[in-house]
C-alpha cells in the first residue's frame, strides 16, 4: 500500500519529488500559478464562447441540450468582435466550445484563423463526427488544440450517451484523422494538443481506467468530467449520477495508475481529474445569446435574481467584455476562494483545488439556494473528510 502524499500534503511543491506534474492540454487549462497570477493582475486567459446550437448528437448529459436541427448561430462579425475584446484583455485562448457542434458553423474556418492571427490558440470542442482528413490537416496547421469526445469504448454505450445510433464509429474514424494529422506528435510531451473529454457515469464507470490507459499511451489529455444535474441529464440520466464514495473510489485508482505506470502524481480532489479547474479565476463564458457566465453549467443568467427588469444584463451585445469582466458581480466570482463555504472554506489545497463550483452551483440551485450561496457552497464531490487514504494495490 503507498500512502498518498497529495492527500494530506498543502501545496503541491509539498507532492513526492519523484514523479512528475501531469500534462496539460494547451490553451485549455491553466495551472494554479498563472491562474492566480492572472486573477490578481486583472488579466482573462481564457474566453469560451458558443457559436451554434446545431449539432449532429444529442448527447444525454448536455448542459446545453443541443441537438437536432436547431440553426441558431451566432454572426461571424460578432464572433471576431467579442475574440478582439478578448484579446483586449489579454486572453491567450479562446475555447470555441459551441453549445452545440462547432465545426457546423458556416464560418467556422474563419473563426479559427481570426484566433490563430490575433496570437491566441484556438482551443476547439468537437465531437469529432465531422472532423474529415482534411480539417484534421487545417486545425493542425493553424495551431488549434482539440478536444474529442470519447464517454466509453463500447459501441453500444457510446451510442446511448451521444443519443444517435451510430455514433461511436464516426467519433473514431475523426478522431483517427486527428491523429494521422499529427496532433499526438508533440515535442514537449507535458503539452498536449489533443484530448477527449468523457463524463464518467453509472453506465460507463467500468471503463474509467481503459480510457484513461489508452489516452495516457496516446499522449491524449484525459479530460474526465463528473455527470453534472443540469440542462438535460436532469431529465435523461437521473439514475446515472455517481456518489461520492464512487466518485472517490475512481480517482484513487486512476491516481494508483498514473503513478505506477506513467510516473504522474496530482491533488486527488480536484474536479478535473489530474488538471484541476480553476477557470472561475480566469475564464469567461459567452453563450449563444451573447449572456456572459463564469462557466457553462453557472447559468447565472437564468436566475431570475440576477436579472433587472427581466433581463439579464452581463450580456456582451449590450456592455463590453471589459465592463462585465470589471463588474462587481464577476469580481465576486474571481475572488470565490476567500468565500468558499463548508469543507471548502479555509481548505488547505485551495491555492490547487476550489471544488467544482458548477456542481456547487447546479446542486444549490436545484435545492432552493440563491445563486451566489450556491456558487460558495461546498463542493459535493470532494470525499476530503476521508483521512490516510491510500493507493489500492
Amino acid at each position: 500500500m503507498t500512502q498518498l502524499a497529495t492527500t494530506t500534503a498543502g501545496t503541491s511543491a509539498r507532492l513526492v519529488k519523484m514523479y512528475a506534474k501531469p500534462p496539460i492540454l494547451l490553451g485549455y487549462t491553466y495551472d494554479s500559478q498563472d491562474a492566480y497570477k492572472a486573477r490578481d493582475a486583472n488579466r482573462l486567459l481564457a474566453l469560451r464562447i458558443e457559436t451554434n446550437r446545431s449539432c449532429n448528437l444529442r448527447c444525454r448529459y448536455c448542459y446545453a441540450e443541443s441537438g437536432g436541427d436547431l440553426t441558431a448561430a451566432l454572426d461571424i462579425h460578432l464572433l471576431r468582435n467579442i475574440v478582439l475584446q478578448a484579446a483586449q484583455l489579454g486572453a491567450k485562448s479562446i475555447v470555441v466550445i459551441g453549445g452545440g457542434e462547432p465545426t457546423l458553423h458556416r464560418h467556422f474556418r474563419e473563426l479559427i484563423r481570426f484566433i490563430r492571427r490575433h496570437g491566441m490558440i484556438p482551443m476547439v470542442f468537437t465531437n469529432a463526427v465531422k472532423v474529415t482528413p482534411e480539417l484534421a490537416e487545417f486545425l493542425h496547421e493553424n495551431n488549434a488544440s482539440i478536444m474529442g469526445k470519447c464517454d466509453s469504448m463500447r459501441a453500444h454505450v457510446q451510442d446511448e450517451l451521444a443519443g444517435r445510433a451510430g455514433a461511436f464509429e464516426k467519433i473514431r474514424a475523426g478522431m483517427n484523422n486527428l491523429i494521422n494529422a499529427g496532433f499526438t506528435k508533440v515535442r514537449n510531451p507535458h503539452r498536449l494538443r489533443l484530448g477527449v473529454s468523457f463524463v464518467s457515469c453509472r453506465m460507463n464507470l467500468p471503463e474509467m481506467e481503459d480510457i484513461w490507459h489508452y489516452c495516457r499511451e496516446n499522449r491524449i489529455f484525459p479530460n474526465m468530467e463528473v455527470l453534472t444535474p443540469t440542462g438535460r441529464a436532469k431529465e435523461t440520466l437521473q439514475d446515472q449520477y455517481l456518489t461520492t464514495d464512487e466518485i472517490r473510489k475512481y480517482k484513487l485508482r486512476l491516481l494508483e495508475l498514473d503513478r505506477r505506470r506513467f510516473g504522474y502524481d496530482w491533488l486527488v480532489y480536484t474536479p478535473l481529474i489530474a488538471s484541476g479547474c480553476l477557470q472561475h479565476l480566469y475564464s469567461l463564458y459567452v453563450t449563444l445569446e451573447g449572456n456572459v457566465r463564469p462557466c457553462a453549467p453557472t447559468k447565472f443568467d437564468e436566475h431570475p435574481a440576477l436579472k433587472k427588469d427581466g433581463v439579464y444584463p452581463y450580456n456582451v451585445f449590450r456592455r463590453s467584455l471589459a465592463d462585465i469582466y470589471n463588474d462587481p458581480l464577476f469580481r465576486y466570482v474571481r475572488t470565490i476562494d476567500r468565500r468558499l463555504e463548508g469543507r471548502c472554506h479555509n481548505c488547505e489545497h485551495l491555492d490547487e483545488c476550489l471544488g467544482c463550483r458548477g456542481y456547487a452551483y447546479a446542486v444549490g440551485i436545484n435545492q432552493g439556494q440563491g445563486p451566489l450561496k450556491a456558487l460558495r457552497s461546498e463542493c459535493r464531490q470532494c470525499f476530503k473528510q476521508v483521512r490516510n487514504v491510500e493507493c489500492p494495490e
